[in-house]
Protein backbone atom coordinates (compact mmCIF):
# COMPACT_ATOMS: atom_id res chain seq x y z
CA UNK A 1 0.00 0.00 0.00
CA UNK A 2 1.25 3.67 -0.69
CA UNK A 3 1.01 6.25 1.82
CA UNK A 4 1.18 9.76 0.79
CA UNK A 5 0.94 12.64 3.40
CA UNK A 6 0.69 15.88 2.43
CA UNK A 7 0.12 19.46 4.41
CA UNK A 8 -1.89 22.43 3.00
CA UNK A 9 -1.51 26.26 5.06
CA UNK A 10 0.44 24.32 8.21
CA UNK A 11 4.23 22.92 8.38
CA UNK A 12 4.23 19.20 8.39
CA UNK A 13 6.93 18.09 11.30
CA UNK A 14 8.26 14.71 11.93
CA UNK A 15 6.33 13.84 14.57
CA UNK A 16 3.04 14.95 13.11
CA UNK A 17 3.76 12.85 9.79
CA UNK A 18 4.78 9.62 11.71
CA UNK A 19 1.76 10.06 13.84
CA UNK A 20 -0.58 10.21 10.91
CA UNK A 21 1.44 7.18 9.07
CA UNK A 22 1.15 5.09 12.37
CA UNK A 23 -2.51 5.92 12.05
CA UNK A 24 -3.24 4.93 8.53
CA UNK A 25 -1.15 1.87 8.27
CA UNK A 26 -3.15 0.35 11.26
CA UNK A 27 -5.94 1.24 9.21
CA UNK A 28 -4.85 -1.64 6.10
CA UNK A 29 -5.02 -4.42 8.15
CA UNK A 30 -9.02 -3.98 8.11
CA UNK A 31 -8.98 -4.29 4.11
CA UNK A 32 -6.26 -5.86 2.32
CA UNK A 33 -7.59 -4.38 -1.20
CA UNK A 34 -6.14 -0.69 -0.24
CA UNK A 35 -3.88 0.49 -3.34
CA UNK A 36 -3.11 4.17 -2.04
CA UNK A 37 -4.08 6.41 0.68
CA UNK A 38 -3.52 10.05 0.01
CA UNK A 39 -3.72 12.09 3.90
CA UNK A 40 -4.39 16.03 3.58
CA UNK A 41 -3.35 17.72 6.93
CA UNK A 42 -4.37 21.46 6.54
CA UNK A 43 -4.89 25.03 9.07
CA UNK A 44 -8.68 26.11 8.39
CA UNK A 45 -9.08 29.57 10.12
CA UNK A 46 -13.21 29.80 10.19
CA UNK A 47 -15.14 32.87 12.20
CA UNK A 48 -15.07 30.73 15.84
CA UNK A 49 -11.64 30.38 15.92
CA UNK A 50 -8.27 28.17 14.08
CA UNK A 51 -9.08 24.53 13.21
CA UNK A 52 -7.48 21.28 11.50
CA UNK A 53 -8.50 19.22 8.96
CA UNK A 54 -7.78 15.86 7.64
CA UNK A 55 -8.97 14.16 4.40
CA UNK A 56 -8.03 10.83 3.46
CA UNK A 57 -8.80 9.25 0.20
CA UNK A 58 -8.29 5.69 0.07
CA UNK A 59 -7.97 4.13 -3.30
CA UNK A 60 -9.36 0.39 -3.38
CA UNK A 61 -9.79 -1.53 -6.59
CA UNK A 62 -12.46 0.20 -8.31
CA UNK A 63 -13.78 2.57 -5.56
CA UNK A 64 -12.30 5.05 -3.53
CA UNK A 65 -13.59 6.01 -0.05
CA UNK A 66 -13.47 9.78 1.53
CA UNK A 67 -13.15 10.62 5.11
CA UNK A 68 -12.64 14.17 6.67
CA UNK A 69 -12.64 15.42 9.59
CA UNK A 70 -11.78 19.34 11.09
CA UNK A 71 -11.07 19.28 14.96
CA UNK A 72 -9.33 21.95 17.09
CA UNK A 73 -6.86 19.79 17.59
CA UNK A 74 -5.00 18.04 14.73
CA UNK A 75 -3.77 15.09 16.06
CA UNK A 76 -7.23 14.88 17.09
CA UNK A 77 -8.76 15.34 13.56
CA UNK A 78 -6.55 12.65 12.38
CA UNK A 79 -7.75 9.84 14.57
CA UNK A 80 -11.04 10.76 14.20
CA UNK A 81 -10.93 10.29 9.57
CA UNK A 82 -9.01 6.97 10.81
CA UNK A 83 -11.54 5.98 12.67
CA UNK A 84 -14.48 7.33 9.98
CA UNK A 85 -12.10 6.22 7.42
CA UNK A 86 -12.04 2.14 9.18
CA UNK A 87 -15.54 2.10 9.29
CA UNK A 88 -16.21 2.58 5.41
CA UNK A 89 -13.31 -0.16 5.19
CA UNK A 90 -15.15 -2.71 6.80
CA UNK A 91 -18.70 -1.89 5.52
CA UNK A 92 -17.11 -2.38 2.07
CA UNK A 93 -15.45 -5.27 3.24
CA UNK A 94 -18.57 -6.96 4.57
CA UNK A 95 -20.85 -5.95 1.68
CA UNK A 96 -18.23 -7.63 -1.00
CA UNK A 97 -18.07 -10.84 1.60
CA UNK A 98 -22.31 -10.79 1.45
CA UNK A 99 -22.06 -10.48 -2.24
CA UNK A 100 -19.30 -13.00 -2.95
CA UNK A 101 -20.99 -15.49 -0.70
CA UNK A 102 -24.46 -15.11 -2.37
CA UNK A 103 -22.83 -15.99 -5.73
CA UNK A 104 -22.82 -19.64 -4.51
CA UNK A 105 -19.37 -19.82 -6.60
CA UNK A 106 -18.20 -23.75 -7.08
CA UNK A 107 -20.08 -24.68 -3.87
CA UNK A 108 -22.73 -25.95 -5.92
CA UNK A 109 -23.56 -30.22 -5.79
CA UNK A 110 -25.26 -31.90 -8.28
CA UNK A 111 -27.16 -35.43 -7.96
CA UNK A 112 -27.90 -37.05 -11.05
CA UNK A 113 -30.39 -39.70 -9.78
CA UNK A 114 -32.93 -37.08 -8.28
CA UNK A 115 -31.42 -33.77 -11.00
CA UNK A 116 -31.34 -31.75 -8.06
CA UNK A 117 -28.71 -29.16 -7.45
CA UNK A 118 -27.87 -28.02 -4.10
CA UNK A 119 -25.75 -25.38 -2.09
CA UNK A 120 -23.97 -24.99 1.31
CA UNK A 121 -26.61 -22.72 1.59
CA UNK A 122 -28.96 -25.16 1.48
CA UNK A 123 -30.53 -23.81 -2.01
CA UNK A 124 -32.01 -25.79 -4.65
CA UNK A 125 -32.00 -25.83 -8.49
CA UNK A 126 -34.49 -28.51 -9.35
CA UNK A 127 -34.43 -30.04 -13.05
CA UNK A 128 -37.11 -29.68 -15.34
CA UNK A 129 -38.05 -31.30 -18.18
CA UNK A 130 -39.42 -29.89 -21.44
CA UNK A 131 -42.38 -31.55 -22.62
CA UNK A 132 -41.30 -33.32 -26.23
CA UNK A 133 -44.82 -33.39 -27.46
CA UNK A 134 -45.35 -29.28 -29.67
CA UNK A 135 -47.93 -26.92 -28.23
CA UNK A 136 -49.87 -23.82 -29.45
CA UNK A 137 -49.37 -20.77 -28.05
CA UNK A 138 -52.65 -21.39 -26.34
CA UNK A 139 -52.19 -24.34 -24.40
CA UNK A 140 -48.31 -22.91 -23.49
CA UNK A 141 -50.51 -19.71 -21.68
CA UNK A 142 -52.56 -22.19 -20.23
CA UNK A 143 -49.65 -24.41 -18.84
CA UNK A 144 -48.14 -21.14 -17.52
CA UNK A 145 -51.17 -20.15 -15.46
CA UNK A 146 -51.85 -24.01 -14.37
CA UNK A 147 -48.11 -24.15 -12.59
CA UNK A 148 -48.66 -21.20 -11.87
CA UNK A 149 -44.74 -20.07 -12.77
CA UNK A 150 -43.38 -16.94 -14.50
CA UNK A 151 -42.10 -18.25 -17.36
CA UNK A 152 -42.60 -21.57 -19.70
CA UNK A 153 -40.78 -23.14 -22.40
CA UNK A 154 -41.83 -25.10 -25.15
CA UNK A 155 -41.88 -26.36 -28.54
CA UNK A 156 -43.79 -24.53 -30.35
CA UNK A 157 -46.22 -26.37 -32.94
CA UNK A 158 -46.78 -23.45 -35.53
CA UNK A 159 -42.96 -22.68 -35.95
CA UNK A 160 -41.41 -25.94 -34.68
CA UNK A 161 -38.82 -23.88 -32.43
CA UNK A 162 -38.08 -23.37 -28.96
CA UNK A 163 -40.40 -20.99 -27.99
CA UNK A 164 -41.00 -19.40 -24.14
CA UNK A 165 -43.86 -17.90 -22.60
CA UNK A 166 -43.58 -15.25 -19.82
CA UNK A 167 -45.97 -12.92 -17.30
CA UNK A 168 -44.41 -9.49 -17.48
CA UNK A 169 -44.49 -7.17 -14.45
CA UNK A 170 -47.33 -4.83 -16.14
CA UNK A 171 -49.74 -8.15 -16.15
CA UNK A 172 -49.18 -8.68 -19.93
CA UNK A 173 -47.64 -11.73 -21.69
CA UNK A 174 -44.02 -11.53 -23.47
CA UNK A 175 -42.94 -14.33 -25.83
CA UNK A 176 -39.02 -15.00 -26.89
CA UNK A 177 -38.73 -17.57 -29.82
CA UNK A 178 -35.54 -19.19 -30.84
CA UNK A 179 -34.60 -17.54 -33.87
CA UNK A 180 -32.67 -20.21 -35.37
Amino acid sequence: MKLSIQGKRLVLTDAIKAYAERKFEKVEKFHDGILEINVTLSAVKLKTGNYHSAEVLAYLSGKTLKATSTEEDLYFAIDQAADALEVQLKKHKDKNKRANSQKGGKSWKFDPESGIVTNQEERRMVKVLLPKKPMSMEEALLQLEVLDKQFFAFKSLETGKMSIVYKRKDGDYGYIIDEE
